[in-house]
């Protein structure tokens, strides 16, 4: 019996160790920290399932924090005229597009431990090598965005709302989706970000990422044009799921 629990001591302490793991506990940290300068219900900063995926998680790995408990998680039940978000509370390790996750204090003792948080702010570790090539990053003070090293817009001229929307990604770590940053104004917001995300797409010098909205007018999706491949190569791939008309 020893000899056969030692490798799953090793896969354990492994998980804990997982750089997309302590990404995962950062942003679900993070948004505790805001409930509680708030003194609100933590649930109502609840993290959505896919923000979680975008950092690199999988859903079994989910599963797994859930079963070592440093993660909580349930059903979104909240409507249009509810005051507060509403959930219902789930056994079950199936999940939904309306699955969300708020931390546990096991969750933010483990990342005390290993140095993820400091002070009330969760500090996401850096992404592994692989899933850092994929990932933009915007240079506020230059101006500049890049994916993997290569420059994909270059801004010469101030672009209030298209630095506005890169400064959110940049800010919230990169998820696929982000709700409208724009600040509000007499322009309607939906032609606005509209408009925003055209001018994200256009005059691009390495075509490598792709923005687009999700429907409603209310948030904004990137996607990769190229995916890294191994030793730093690329290979063409247009995002499946992206729409074949009507793109912003």
């Amino acid at each position: 019996m020893g000899i056969e629990a030692a490798p799953l001591a090793i896969v354990s302490r492994a998980k804990e160790f997982a750089p997309e793991f302590f990404a995962a506990l950062a942003q679900l940290a993070k948004a505790r920290d805001y409930a509680q300068d708030l003194q609100c219900d933590p649930w109502e900063f609840a993290v959505e399932i896919e923000r979680l995926l975008a950092l690199g998680i999988s859903s079994s790995d989910l599963r797994w924090l859930i079963k070592k408990g440093y993660v909580e998680h349930a059903r979104e039940i909240t409507d249009s005229g509810d005051l507060a978000r509403r959930f219902q509370p789930s056994r079950s390790l199936a999940f939904t597009r309306a699955t969300c996750f708020c931390v546990t204090q096991s969750g933010l003792a483990l990342l005390r431990a290993k140095g993820g948080l400091n002070g009330h702010a969760a500090a996401s570790p850096p992404l592994s090598p692989a899933r850092s090539a994929c990932v933009p990053q915007w240079d506020r003070d230059s101006r500049v965005l890049y994916v993997a090293q290569r420059v994909v817009k270059e801004f010469r001229v101030r672009s209030p709302n298209q630095e506005s929307v890169l400064a959110a990604f940049e800010e919230e770590g990169w998820p696929r989706y982000i709700d409208d940053p724009l600040s509000p104004s007499e322009q309607c917001p939906k032609h606005r970000l509209r408009d925003t995300i055209k001018g994200l797409n256009a005059n691009q010098k390495n075509r490598l990422i792709r923005f687009r909205g999700d429907g409603t007018g209310e948030r904004v999706r990137w996607d990769p044009i190229e995916t890294v491949a191994s030793e730093g190569g690329f290979s063409t791939s247009v995002p499946q799921d992206a729409p074949q008309a009507n793109r912003p």
